[in-house]
């Protein structure tokens, strides 16, 4: 059934449950009262004071409102119709309890007010209580059955309000925390972060004063070595140890402040503050080269990785250089761990297999391309793909890859959370560009598009 279908059905089967609840007019006056003010008033403490005061004009009733806030068991006054200046808000009586259903206590109906059932509910609410509210009418004992019955409907209307209402303070309670939390981020994270460029630019200079010295020493041995052979044989075995480790400290410097420049691009365009003012990725678009710029740095970045896993990555870089180079204009962040991801899924699912000729073969390969008129005439797109060798994803798996939080049943055993490719529609898309995905016996080739 469609969603067209479903609310059809749902208007109908309340038109019936209306014609039989048979409300007076006075009643139903009375609902809608409840729900213009309940819109034209914003704020959890005009709604309070709303649903308590409709059932005293229209009815001359006494009625007490009280609540559960979310994430909480304690009940809490929150209104009354008839209001008494003398009233403690904490004063709630010992016989109103967090309950599923109506009872008596006296000459008092208490109602529980229920929330609604959403897919938020288990964030707002705590554990699987549904109870928000509780609404309390005196002198029960002068109405009818039906008026109870109606007081019952009424108490489920606040629960509509009172359930939104909550959520929406909820909802801003948490984009300010939002806020303040990138704000605390730009300040303690991305800022001093800079910092780092100017201590390795201090490692570097220090290493090359190290070969410089080196060089020295070289001219000092060869003064020596006529001199004294057992001196120069044990200074030229020092020497050459610090040579050793002076060239790996080059080496690890220069993959640290790789590593360096690649997390400050990611956490620069991640935590941009614009992104969560406007709850979508805000491109900062500069022209770049897709290769040079986007891929080869996250290709070098992860070759270590590849190496691991005996996958050479050379002979990508060869195959490149023949290539001419396409210039795009995107976010070169954002679209720079878009390639990140699918370098990071090919590192964790390549696999071994048979090729045609009877070759056992592990590869993973990527280039780009340019597709004239992809995006329509004149418009052309370019294309960049990443294969991984292993078996194809299964049929049914293939419709969900790119949905949040989906991961094939294969790939259980590999760390994930199934975010990854969800992030790499996202960003392709937003900026103008399409994802895809296609198979055969040999592996898995995952690909987007964006314009050029």
């Amino acid at each position: 059934m469609d969603v067209f279908a479903a609310i059809l059905k749902r208007v109908g089967e309340k038109r019936e449950d209306y014609a039989t609840y048979g409300f007076e007019k006075l009643e139903m006056a009375s609902l809608n009262t409840f729900f213009d003010l309940a819109q034209e008033y914003d704020g959890l403490e005009n709604l309070y004071l709303v649903s308590v005061t409709v059932p005293r004009v229209y009815f001359g009733l006494q009625c007490n409102l009280y609540v559960v806030p979310p994430r909480g068991d304690t009940i809490e006054w929150a209104a009354s119709s008839h209001p008494d200046a003398s009233r403690a808000e904490s004063n709630v009586p010992d016989y109103i309890k967090i309950a599923d259903a109506p009872y008596r206590h006296g000459q008092v109906y208490v109602v529980p007010i229920h929330g609604k059932k959403t897919p938020a509910s288990h964030i707002l609410l705590h554990g699987s209580r549904d109870v928000i509210g509780i609404f309390e009418v005196a002198q029960a004992d002068q109405l009818t059955e039906d008026q109870l019955f109606f007081m019952q409907k009424y108490a489920n209307r606040i629960g509509y309000n009172l359930y939104n209402k909550f959520l929406a303070e909820q909802n801003i309670q948490h984009l300010k925390f939002i806020n303040n939390l990138v704000a605390d981020i730009e300040h303690n994270v991305i800022t001093p972060n800079i910092h780092y460029r100017h201590y390795f630019k201090k490692i570097r200079e220090y290493l090359n004063i190290n070969k410089e010295i080196e060089s020295e020493l070289d001219s000092v041995l060869d003064a020596l070595k006529s001199q004294d052979q057992s001196l120069y044989a044990k200074i030229s075995e020092t020497m050459e140890r610090m040579i050793v480790i002076n060239r790996a400290m080059f080496n690890h410097q220069e993959k640290i402040e790789r590593h360096y420049k690649h997390t400050s691009l990611f956490l620069e365009s991640l935590f941009r503050p614009d992104h969560f003012l406007f709850g979508e990725y805000i491109l900062k678009k500069t022209p770049c080269y897709l290769w040079k710029d986007i891929v080869l740095p996250q290709l070098e970045r992860y070759r270590d990785r590849f190496t691991q896993i005996g996958i050479n990555v050379n002979y990508i870089i060869d195959e490149q250089k023949v290539t001419e180079d396409l210039e795009i204009r995107v976010d070169k962040g954002l679209m720079a761990q878009v390639v990140a991801n699918l370098f990071s899924n090919a590192a964790k699912y390549v696999e071994s297999v048979v090729d045609a000729s009877g070759k056992r073969i592990k590869k993973v390969h990527c280039k780009t391309s340019l597709i004239e008129n992809f995006f329509g005439q004149g418009h052309h797109g370019v294309r960049f793909n990443v294969f991984t060798s292993g078996p194809p994803l299964r049929a049914e798996d293939v419709a969900h890859i790119f949905e949040e939080g989906f991961r094939e049943a294969k790939s259980e055993t590999v760390e994930g959370r199934g975010h990854g490719l969800h992030f790499v529609k996202n960003v392709v898309e937003v900026h103008g560009g399409v994802v895809g995905y296609n198979g055969d016996e040999l592996g898995n080739e995952f690909y987007f598009f964006v314009p050029v």
